[in-house]
């Protein structure tokens, strides 16, 4: 029986999306597509998976459909315009799209106020060497566009330009149709599912499965070792994004106060950094060490305490009987709960401050028996299954017609 050919639309340079496919390695054929010219590629680590191929190997999407042929599309985002193109061409040729969930939405960003703070930079103009590219991409665009009924181009030419007034949230909330969105949503639980389907203005009955999180699997495993006296930080790039208000300088301030706490209190502190931050503040500093996954999963059953902003990689780490998690509500943009779902499933402890995170520390036993008793109802809700088969249920969704 031949492997389906899966297309996968998304940044297929980022390891830890690709890890989401290992379980699915042997059985499918992957494609991947996301940028307009190889040139904008940051590794070639996708090898291992499948092969790319390039908006502008194209002259409009029926040509890449009849091309690639793929069985199934699976995109890790619909936001750009050519997602939009290729997500709509697959529902009139009668290909299967789906969304599959790839981190925690910002619920947050459910409010308009806290988003308006949120948003990020503008992207800086393209490199000389790829705007020929990207030219052929608009003309890709615009020959795509004119393979569609009436009907549909009308659609396409209004979310195009909506989408270049508008953020991604913004336009979620002002046009509803269901031709932006995926046909079926592959999410990691009925928790994170809920933000993504106010944040995309889903409807109630939309086709869903739930999975757990793939990037976790190994985690599952975690027992717990001899305690030391150390903390997990689960750092984001706050201030390389300019969200909430961060700027590198009072990322920089912020760092050089939490190595000072940490070092009075004797601590060793463990910093696993997001792949697309700045790592040098962390940098030989004499209590702190930056961590990879697979460290991480050697250490962490003798870590009892974890820190971190809002995360995807939070929810394991609070769902683990021997944590005990501190979130960092130090935002420039002021006292927003960013982490209100983990507060309020009560399996974390808000610190506004970071003067407030030596107290914290000092009675971290008693916020650890706080936390203890909502942690399985945390997992059931957050994390669907925490059994390390997340990667098995993607594989058998691929592999199946059911949804």
């Amino acid at each position: 029986m031949p492997k389906p050919e899966i297309l996968f639309v998304g940044n297929y340079c980022r390891t830890d999306y690709l890890s989401m496919l290992d379980k699915a390695l042997t059985y499918c054929h992957f494609t991947f597509l996301e940028y307009i010219s190889p040139k904008e590629e940051q590794n070639k680590s996708y090898l291992k998976y499948g092969e790319p191929v390039y908006w502008s190997q194209f002259r409009d999407v029926n040509m890449l459909l009849q091309r690639l042929k793929p069985d199934k599309v699976v995109f890790l985002a619909i936001e750009s315009y050519n997602h939009v193109i290729l997500n709509l061409a697959c529902k009139r040729a009668g290909i299967p799209t789906y969304h599959l969930e790839h981190g925690l939405r910002a619920d947050y960003l459910i409010n308009a106020e806290l988003a308006a703070k949120s948003k990020q930079k503008k992207p800086v103009l393209p490199k000389i060497s790829i705007v020929s590219a990207r030219l052929r991409n608009r003309l890709f665009l615009e020959r795509s566009i004119n393979c569609f009924n009436a009907d549909d181009k009308v659609f396409l030419k209004t979310w195009f330009k909506a989408r270049s007034q508008s953020s991604f949230v913004e336009l979620a909330s002002s046009i509803k149709t269901l031709d932006r969105i995926a046909q079926n949503y592959i999410s990691f639980s009925a928790g994170v599912f809920k933000i993504h389907k106010i944040v995309d203005h889903l409807p109630p009955d939309h086709p869903v499965r739930y999975i757990g999180i793939p990037y976790y699997d190994k985690l599952a495993s975690v027992t717990q070792l001899a305690v030391q006296r150390a903390i997990i930080f689960i750092d984001q790039p706050l201030a390389e994004h300019h969200l909430l208000g961060w700027t590198p300088a009072y990322k920089v301030d912020f760092a050089e106060r939490l190595k000072h706490i940490t070092q009075l209190l004797n601590y060793k502190v463990y910093i696993k950094p997001h792949p697309l931050q700045d790592i040098t503040i962390w940098q030989y500093s004499k209590n702190i060490e930056l961590i990879d996954d697979s460290r991480l999963q050697d250490i962490v059953g003798s870590i009892p305490i974890v820190l971190g902003f809002y995360s995807t990689y939070l929810l394991p780490l609070a769902a683990m009987p021997h944590t005990t998690l501190i979130t960092l509500e130090n935002h420039p943009a002021g006292r927003l709960d960013v982490s209100k779902s983990f507060i309020d499933a009560g399996v974390a402890h808000p610190v506004y401050s970071l003067d407030e995170l030596p107290v914290a520390l000092e009675n971290i036993d008693q916020l650890h028996q706080q936390q203890l008793p909502h942690k399985k109802k945390f997992e059931e809700e957050w994390l669907y299954k925490f059994d390390g088969k997340a990667g098995e249920r993607l594989r058998d969704i691929l592999l199946s017609d059911e949804l």
